[in-house]
């Protein structure tokens, strides 16, 4: 199983908000760069965390992470949470602090409040990614003894101008690449850097793509894969399933024969990936559930249609939500999420 607190840290490098079930989040903010002009240093930008102890909801981020990372569906993930949290917090009431790498410490102090302190070398801000502190040494000028009184409170003057200007010529490359690199690069989209991203003077070449339009032609009465039939006014469309997330929409030049039974079989094909009706987009939703792969959505719905509750499920992103009541009532929502935790499932409110 993947350690969770290595999830934890990869999941604070892309997001700024990390839920530790049962336990408390972790919020970031980002810390711009500094320069410690007493010591010499200049300290690259940052990301700073805070650990809330009221964030306790199962957001659905950090077990899918889990869950994906050591291929095990999502109820096994969840589960192995939930016996880490419940060891964290025994450490935390007999005094023992919780240690993440790369991030910081939990302790519980003797008044009872949890406190976070975060590793003064970690920085898990991704576009200071591999920048380390920059030190100064300052030029002391040679001073000729025969004008050492005349020139005796010359010398810090001349220290502060050359702080100044060894500031200043740090900081101007790295406020030129700040802007360069993310704006006329595919850095941070490709995530490779090369020595030619820093030439600001290399010629880039644009991609030239060109349009080909594409042409399908089969015999659809001797046709064994099964079409989903989309009828307009005057003519007909066709999407021809490839795979599971490829669809190709196709033309027809003449009318189906049959399309009843060609609904058919897509409908039947198809029923169990059928997203939210247009009369459940209520304003509160109530969440019980997040899965990647159909197969478990499906046998979550039928352990909660078993249960009573009328369960179905949507799409957001890469992701499947499975949803147990759609309404425009608060209320009505809070007394659906009591029902579902009394019969053992983590249900909570989603706003739209």
């Amino acid at each position: 199983m993947y350690k969770l607190e290595s999830g934890i840290v990869d999941l604070l490098m892309k997001h700024n908000c990390v839920v530790i079930p049962g336990l408390g989040g972790f919020i970031g903010k980002k810390i711009p760069a500094k320069i410690d002009v007493s010591h010499g240093i200049l300290l690259p930008p940052s990301k700073q965390f805070l650990f809330n102890v009221n964030l306790v909801e199962n957001d659905g981020l950090l077990v899918h992470y889990i869950s994906a990372k050591s291929v095990v569906e999502y109820f096994t993930a969840e589960q192995f949470i939930s016996e880490k949290v419940s060891e964290w917090k025994i450490d935390l009431q007999q005094g023992k602090p919780i240690r993440i790498d790369q991030l910081g410490l939990i302790q519980k102090k003797t008044n009872g409040i949890i406190e976070f302190t975060q590793d003064a070398d970690s920085n898990l801000l991704l576009q200071s990614f591999g920048l380390r502190e920059l030190h100064f040494v300052p030029v002391i000028p040679e001073v000729d003894q025969t004008q050492k009184e005349t020139t005796a409170i010359k010398p810090v003057k001349k220290k502060r101008n050359v702080w100044k200007y060894a500031a200043a010529a740090c900081l101007l490359p790295i406020a030129f690449y700040s802007f360069w690199l993310p704006t006329q690069t595919n850095v941070f989209q490709s995530k490779v850097i090369s020595i030619d991203d820093f030439n600001p003077f290399k010629e880039r070449i644009k991609a030239d793509y060109e349009r080909k339009d594409f042409s399908y032609s089969r015999d659809l009465k001797n046709n064994d894969d099964t079409l989903e039939l989309i009828k307009s006014e005057d003519n007909s469309i066709v999407t021809y399933v490839y795979d599971e997330n490829t669809k190709i929409p196709v033309r027809l030049e003449k009318k189906i024969s049959s399309p009843k039974k060609t609904l058919k079989k897509v409908k039947k094909k198809y029923s169990s990936i059928s997203t939210l009706a247009t009369g459940n987009s209520g304003r509160y939703k109530v969440v019980v559930g997040c899965f990647a792969k159909m197969d478990n959505v499906e046998r979550f719905k039928a352990r909660l249609i078993q249960d009573g509750f009328n369960a179905v499920h949507e799409k957001f992103g890469t992701l499947f939500r499975v949803v147990i009541k759609s309404t425009d009532t608060k209320t009505v929502a809070n007394e659906m999420v009591k029902l579902s935790r009394q019969k053992g499932y983590k249900g909570w409110i989603l706003k739209n």
